[in-house]
C-alpha cells in the first residue's frame, strides 16, 4: 500500500509512549499508520534518519489580529509558525458587543488565510458576555475563555461596557463555566491591579497599544519590573484559583503566563493542598532576563530575574508548569519603538522561535527530557484546550500534524529566516541549536529545509470539544 504521505525512519517522540523508531504515514488530512521503520512508502517521502518526529507544536496564547488586523496576520504569522514546527494557535480576542454578532465576521477573515489550523479564546468583558457562554459553545465550537485581571475598573473606559470586572463578575463567569455540559476553560490574567496601578503612578499599561503622554526615554526595561512586580501577579493566581475551586472548576482554571518565581512556587504548594490548576509559562521568562531587555521585550508581565527564569525551569520540569505558550503579538517595527520603554508598544513576536528555544535552552541544556519538551509544547496545550486527541499526539487517527526536528542543527535568529513580517525579533541574533526541517499540517507537507511550501486556506478552526 503506497500512503500519501510517510516519514520514514525517524525516532518518534509522544509523552504516551516515550521515544522509538518508526515510519509514520498520513492519508488524507490524518496519520493512517505508525510501523517499523523503513516498511511504509508513500507518494510523498520524508527520510527522518537521524532526525526526531514530534506531534506539530501548540501555541496557545497568540493575540493575531490585535494590531494589523486578523485577515492580515492570519496570512503571515500561520505561514512563520511553520518554520518553529507550529501547526495550530489559539488566538485570544476580546470585544464589547455581543459574540453571537461579532463572530461571523471574524471567522470571515480567519478562514481563508491560515496556512494551518487555529481555534480561538474569547475574553469576556461584561455580565451580557457571561450569559452568551452556551450560545459561544453551541454555535461556534469555542469552549474556552480569558478573564483579564488587567482590565478590573478600566473596562468602562476601555471598551464601553456596564461592567467593572470585579469579583461579582468572576464569580459569575466561574459558576456559568462549571454548569455546562461541556468541558470548558478559564484563562486567567493574574494581576493585582490595584497594587501595579499604586506603583505606575498614572502611567497605567491597560491596554495593548501605548497610552502614555510621559514618556521618558532615559528610563530603561526595569521601570517595567518595578510596576508590575511578581508577587502583584503571585496573589492575583492564587485567589483566582481559590475561586475557581469552591466552585468545583479548579481542574479546568488555566493561569496563563506565569512570569514570576514565587507564582510557580505557589502553584506548586496549591497543586500540594490538592488544587488541579494548569499552569502556563512564556518561551521570553525561559529564554530571556530583565538585564538583556529592552524596548523589544516590553510585555506584560514583564522578563524578570534569572533567579525567576531559574524557578520556572524546575517548575516546567517537575510537572507544576504544564504548557509553554508566546503572548505572540505582529507589531510592526517602525511601529513597535516609541521614545522610550513607556513609548514603545506591548508584545513582540515569537511563536516560530517557541519549539526551537525548548529544544536549545531545554533538552539540549540538560533542563528538560525531549518527552517532556514534547508535553509542554504540544500534548498538555491539547490537552488543556479540549483539542486532544485530534491533536498533540502521534497516533492512528490523529491529525497528521508532525514536526521532524534536527536536534544538532544551529541556527542564528533573523527576520528572513522566521519569515517575519513584524522586520525585528527580540531572540534576533541569538543562537539557537535544535530547528524542524519538515513540518506537516494535516498532512500536506508545508515547510521544507527554508522553504514554505504550505498552502494558505489549508488551516481552519477546530470545534470544539472533539
Amino acid at each position: 500500500m503506497t500512503h500519501d504521505l510517510v516519514i520514514s525512519n525517524g525516532t518518534v517522540v509522544t509523552p504516551e509512549h516515550g521515544t522509538f523508531e518508526a515510519d509514520v504515514a498520513a492519508d488524507g488530512e490524518t496519520i493512517s499508520a505508525v510501523a517499523a521503520p523503513g516498511t511504509l512508502s508513500g507518494e510523498t517521502e520524508i527520510d527522518a534518519t537521524g532526525k526526531h518526529v514530534l506531534p506539530g507544536a501548540i501555541d496557545p496564547h497568540t493575540h493575531h489580529g490585535i494590531y494589523r488586523g486578523l485577515e492580515a496576520d492570519a496570512e503571515s504569522e500561520s505561514k512563520s509558525d511553520l518554520v518553529g514546527g507550529v501547526t495550530t494557535i489559539g488566538n485570544y480576542f476580546r470585544r464589547a458587543g455581543a459574540y453571537e454578532d461579532i463572530m461571523p465576521g471574524y471567522f470571515d477573515e480567519a478562514e481563508p488565510n491560515y496556512y494551518h489550523d487555529y481555534f480561538f479564546s474569547l475574553g469576556l468583558l461584561s455580565m451580557e458576555h457571561i450569559e452568551e457562554i452556551p450560545t459561544i459553545i453551541d454555535e461556534f465550537g469555542i469552549t474556552t475563555f480569558k478573564w483579564y485581571m488587567n482590565y478590573k475598573d478600566a473596562a468602562r473606559e476601555k471598551f464601553g461596557v456596564d461592567c467593572d470586572m470585579h469579583d461579582d463578575f468572576g464569580d459569575a463567569f466561574v459558576r456559568k463555566l462549571a454548569e455546562q455540559d461541556v468541558p470548558t476553560t478559564l484563562g486567567y490574567h493574574s494581576e493585582n491591579v490595584e497594587i501595579t496601578n499604586a506603583l505606575a503612578g498614572g502611567n497605567v499599561y491597560v491596554t495593548s497599544e501605548s497610552d502614555d503622554t510621559d514618556a521618558d526615554a532615559d528610563e530603561g526595561y526595569e521601570v517595567m519590573v518595578e510596576e508590575f512586580p511578581g508577587y502583584a501577579e503571585t496573589q492575583s493566581m492564587v485567589a483566582g484559583a481559590a475561586l475557581a475551586k469552591v466552585h468545583g472548576y479548579d481542574d479546568r482554571f488555566y493561569a496563563v503566563h506565569i512570569s514570576a518565581g514565587g507564582t510557580a512556587d505557589e502553584l506548586a504548594a496549591l497543586h500540594d493542598a490538592g488544587y488541579r490548576a494548569w499552569g502556563e509559562t512564556c518561551i521570553h521568562y525561559l529564554a530571556l532576563t530583565t538585564e538583556e531587555c529592552d524596548e523589544r521585550m516590553k510585555v506584560n508581565p514583564p522578563v524578570r530575574s534569572k533567579a525567576d527564569q531559574e524557578t520556572l525551569w524546575e517548575r516546567l520540569a517537575d510537572g507544576t508548569i504544564s504548557t509553554i505558550g508566546t503572548d505572540h503579538c505582529a507589531n510592526l517595527a517602525e511601529n513597535k519603538f516609541g521614545e522610550g520603554i513607556r513609548d514603545s508598544l506591548l508584545g513582540f513576536p515569537s511563536t516560530p522561535v517557541m519549539l526551537p528555544l525548548i529544544l536549545s535552552e531545554g533538552v539540549n541544556e540538560g533542563r528538560i527530557s525531549l518527552e517532556r519538551a514534547v508535553e509542554v509544547t504540544s500534548t498538555n496545550a491539547a490537552k488543556a484546550f479540549n483539542l486532544y486527541p485530534k491533536k498533540g499526539t502521534v497516533r492512528v487517527g490523529s491529525d497528521a500534524d508532525l514536526a521532524v526536528v534536527d536536534l544538532d542543527e544551529t541556527k542564528t535568529v533573523t527576520p528572513e529566516l522566521l519569515h517575519s513580517v513584524s522586520g525585528y525579533s527580540p531572540y534576533e541574533g541569538r543562537e539557537v541549536t535544535g530547528w524542524p526541517t519538515q513540518t506537516v499540517v494535516k498532512g500536506e507537507l508545508a515547510y521544507d529545509d527554508g522553504e514554505i511550501v504550505g498552502t494558505k486556506g489549508h488551516g481552519t478552526h477546530i470545534d470544539r470539544p472533539v
